[in-house]
């Protein structure tokens, strides 16, 4: 849609936009570049200390182009392309007229209209439960250890945070590597991983968003995703960020090998919390 020609000195690259944030870091390294990208300003001005210029062959892609000025930078450019790459074509056609035709005055308002278009799509919303193990290490230790989860309750907004932004991280919502039924990925909207606090426990949750709900053999696929992306994909990159907390520093993992371990949703986690509520009252009782 998009390129970038890189001046550095004598030397130069030229990168197709989108690209991954890692690719495009890389690729800026490799010619002597030691910036991220959220720090390279989208300007060729003789006086600065990279040459950054855009250019497409589409009238598109020059029309997104004419949205940017100096004051951005590369990571900006690419973050936009990105996300109107991956935008649902139907959202996409129907907005192509107004970029033609330079109805948005920056970015900023671009991306505002493709979000307030793509939540619209929203018309179910289902959360899926998970039990954390939270590994800490202190000062006192050279590895980490299993602790209770009390360290992930009381630090909750500090985990949230940190999930918040690992998401940030990556250009692609985790609806995107959904492979699932093709009906399946057409109602899937958006997925967001963040963590809930219910009766004293923190569990992880996935805010899952659809056009409408799914079909009993759909929820299996999406179930079996959440479970794989837990154990190999989101949930393993994110439970190797260490976490600070006031006691030393927290990994927090949305998957275990126990026969515990569930994935569930919100009216069976529900129904798991009063089958416990009824055992813990009988066992009381004995």
């Amino acid at each position: 849609m998009v390129n970038v020609n890189i001046q550095n000195g004598n030397e130069s690259v030229v990168i197709e936009l989108p690209t991954d944030r890692y690719i495009l870091h890389q690729k800026i390294w490799d010619i002597g570049i030691r910036e991220k990208p959220e720090n390279i300003k989208l300007t060729d001005a003789d006086d600065s200390v990279y040459k950054v210029k855009l250019s497409s062959d589409s009238d598109f892609g020059n029309s997104i182009i004419k949205l940017f000025n100096e004051d951005y930078s590369l990571d900006d450019v690419n973050a936009c392309i990105y996300k109107l790459e991956n935008t649902r074509l139907s959202i996409l056609e129907d907005m192509e007229g107004d970029i033609l035709h330079e109805q948005f005055a920056s970015p900023e308002e671009l991306m505002e209209e493709l979000n307030k278009r793509t939540s619209e799509l929203i018309n179910v919303s289902v959360d899926y439960y998970c039990p954390l193990t939270i590994q800490m290490m202190d000062d006192d230790c050279v590895d980490y250890f299993e602790v209770d989860n009390g360290y992930a309750l009381s630090n909750e907004e500090t985990i949230r945070e940190r999930l918040m932004a690992e998401q940030n991280e990556d250009l692609n919502d985790m609806a995107y590597y959904f492979d699932g039924s093709e009906t399946a990925k057409d109602k899937l909207v958006s997925a967001i991983w963040d963590v809930k606090e219910v009766n004293g426990t923190l569990y992880g949750v996935i805010h899952t968003h659809l056009t409408e709900k799914f079909t009993p053999e759909e929820e299996k696929d999406w179930v079996d995703e959440l479970i794989g992306q837990a154990a190999d994909g989101f949930g393993e990159g994110f439970e190797q960020r260490e976490i600070k907390i006031d006691d030393g520093y927290i990994c927090v993992s949305f998957w275990n090998g126990s026969d515990d371990y569930f994935m569930e949703n919100q009216d069976d986690f529900e129904n798991r919390m009063v089958d416990d509520q009824n055992m813990g009252m009988q066992m009381g009782g004995m």
